[in-house]
């Protein structure tokens, strides 16, 4: 088997001040400022037979054009097969928004930049260029690492079944949830059935049951020809949410910024960031100097397990595989509906109408169709592999795939290739709250999408 061959490149994607930002209703102007410039990261991997191009970026999503704009520069490249490239968003709250979404008012629409998406495109094709010319003989290995306690899930349920979805908590409540749920996390074992949802009435909680996290850091470590740090992979659960009011209209990648700076400190090479299951999980830590706290506390995990990770090979199999995807949408209000409730709202085009104008969005893009289309994304090297799903996912349906994956280190890349909102759990649609309000996807998506990530996963392998 030849060699194992690995490139990166990292390039700037911060967009022009003024343009619109992604990720809260509240915002009523386009950005003011860059605390922190955003990046994208390109990985190229192959083995001779096979290659494949993932590229990791500042974004809170992307959107299918962008992605088809980006494999139509790479083909005309000839480098990488279209179909063997992959797009994440970070999930940032504090990017520019890539697409015309449904919560926005008009005049923020304005200020989605279509100048700055065509340049976001040629960028990300470039760096994608940039790292397979600059492909070297690499040695890989992979693990599992652990984070405790920097994030939870945001729906405990009250002791009646009430989910009471706290986005923010305070930080002694935030504790309990974190730990609650990593306990619960640990018994969701390789092979078996589902592990628990839910923790019992718990005290410092005001008496509510905390819901299960994912702590777990699936890693992929690379080393250069000279056994030199090349670059790292880490896969984590929490939304990129930490921030405030100071901050608001800031451009900035949140914490898994300060997660590579800390990683690159220690190691002394990049560290390329893909969002875990993280529909329902939230930091726990919003305020004040958090991003620096949550990011340092990432980013000192995966230096650990960089140092845990001991065997690296040389001669390691590359594979991707792309799909299609079909999910069922769930019952929504007719088009004449949601127009009359968003009309009934006080002011229509304030923050405060930023469900109403979504609901009108889902109507009218689903009112002939049944479901969604998409696509999965998978790729292996050796041992390690990941597959990536289209959208906000909750963890139990991240852990339903661990589980039952037949690689011993499986990463589940959330918001890849595509956003179709949140895809929730069937129980989740059953006790209601915001994720399975504000997206399309239905109850039967759970299975739908656990069923075709394990099938690819298994084709991976196999």
């Amino acid at each position: 088997m030849p060699a194992l061959k690995a490139g990166y490149a990292i390039a700037d994607i911060t967009p022009p001040i003024g343009v619109t930002m992604a990720g809260y209703g509240a915002r009523d102007h386009g950005s003011e400022s860059i605390e922190t410039p955003l990046s994208c990261c390109a990985l190229v991997v192959e083995d001779g037979e096979q290659a494949a191009g993932m590229v990791f970026c500042d974004l809170i999503a992307v959107s299918r054009e962008l992605v088809a704009q980006v494999r139509s520069l790479v083909a005309e490249a000839g480098e990488i097969a279209p179909d063997n490239v992959m797009l994440c968003g970070s999930h940032t709250h504090w990017g520019p928004e890539v697409r015309l979404a449904g919560y926005l008012p008009e005049h923020l629409k304005h200020g989605v930049s279509e100048a700055y998406l065509d340049c976001l495109a040629r960028t990300i094709a470039g760096a994608l260029g940039e790292a397979w010319r600059g492909r070297v003989e690499v040695a890989a290995g992979w693990g599992n690492g652990w984070v405790e306690a920097i994030s939870f899930n945001r729906r405990p349920v009250t002791t009646t079944g009430q989910t009471v979805v706290s986005y923010q908590l305070p930080p002694e409540q935030a504790m309990v949830a974190a730990h609650a749920g990593s306990e619960m996390r640990r018994q969701w074992v390789r092979g078996g059935d589902k592990g628990p949802r839910l923790s019992p009435p718990l005290e410092g909680l005001q008496g509510m049951c905390a819901g299960v996290s994912d702590p777990e850091l699936p890693f992929l470590k690379l080393l250069d020809q000279e056994g030199k740090p090349f670059l790292g992979l880490v896969n984590f659960a929490c939304h990129p949410v930490v921030g405030g009011d100071d901050n608001f209209y800031a451009f900035s990648p949140d914490y898994p910024g300060e997660a590579r700076k800390a990683f690159e400190a220690v190691v002394g090479c990049p560290l390329a960031f893909s969002l875990g299951c993280a529909g329902d999980q939230v930091p726990a830590w919003r305020a004040g100097a958090s991003r620096t706290r949550v990011g340092r506390s990432l980013g000192s995990a995966a230096a650990c397990e960089w140092y845990q990770v001991q065997s690296c090979a040389k001669e390691v199999p590359v594979r991707a595989i792309r799909r299609d995807l079909t999910l069922a949408i769930k019952d929504m209000p007719s088009v004449e509906e949601a127009r009359a409730e968003l009309a009934a709202c006080p002011d229509p085009e304030s923050p405060a109408a930023a469900a109403q104008r979504q609901q009108v969005a889902m109507a009218e893009r689903f009112a002939e169709r049944k479901a969604i289309d998409t696509e999965l994304w998978g790729v292996r090297l050796g041992d390690w592999a990941a597959v990536g799903l289209p959208g906000e996912i909750m963890a139990e349906i991240g852990l339903q795939i661990k589980q039952h994956s037949p690689f011993p280190v499986t990463a589940i890349i959330s918001l890849c290739n595509d956003s179709v909102g949140y895809i929730s759990t069937a129980r989740a649609h059953r006790e209601g709250g915001y994720e399975p309000t504000w997206s399309a996807p239905g109850p039967q998506a759970e299975e739908q999408l656990v069923d075709a990530a394990l099938g690819l996963l298994k084709d991976l392998h196999d």
